[in-house]
């Protein structure tokens, strides 16, 4: 529960132009302008309307309160927007919380009466399902291969499996 880690696979997916947001809606249309050179892309965030920035040695802003801000208003190429956006880790921050469901087993132990007519002393079956569900913001990243990392990598999610345990004692 509660954290954050960079998603390492949106990061690269981004900047490569691979990411599907990059060919949907308004990205796909900034991408097409981009082709023809036109800077269209209208990004998020604030500019400085009024006052200066004044901030120490380890970039902390120290006259927040005096500045003024306003929405965005610089068309810049998407290309650009995504570089600046998605290349640091901050843009690609997800959170860390999840649940799963990582086994089940259900079984069922034969009737001694049956097994005895057979030479068996004990018998059971059981079905198992493991990974049946999973809660996240995104589901391409398996959190808990990354407990102590600040970022994800290329590791596949677990995936969902099935099977049939039949246990015999003779």
């Amino acid at each position: 529960m509660g954290g954050v880690i960079a998603n390492y696979v949106q990061r690269q997916t981004f900047r490569g132009g691979r990411h599907i947001e990059t060919v949907e809606g308004v990205m796909g249309i900034a991408r097409m302008q981009d082709v023809l050179g036109v800077k269209s892309y209208l990004g998020e965030g604030v500019q400085l309307a009024k006052g200066a920035l004044n901030y120490d040695s380890d970039g902390n802003v120290l006259n927040f309160g005096e500045l003024s801000f306003v929405p965005n208003a610089t068309k810049t190429y998407l290309q650009d927007y995504i570089s600046r956006r998605y290349s640091p880790n901050g843009g690609n921050l997800m959170s860390r919380t999840y649940a799963k469901l990582r086994e089940v087993t259900i079984g069922y132990g034969l009737p001694q009466s049956f097994l005895s007519r057979i030479g068996i002393r004990q018998a059971s079956v059981s079905l198992v399902g493991r990974n049946l569900l999973y809660f996240a913001e995104k589901k391409d990243i398996d959190l808990d291969q990354f407990i102590g990392n600040g970022s994800s990598d290329l590791q596949t999610p677990t995936t969902r499996r099935y099977g049939v345990n039949l246990n015999l004692t003779f």
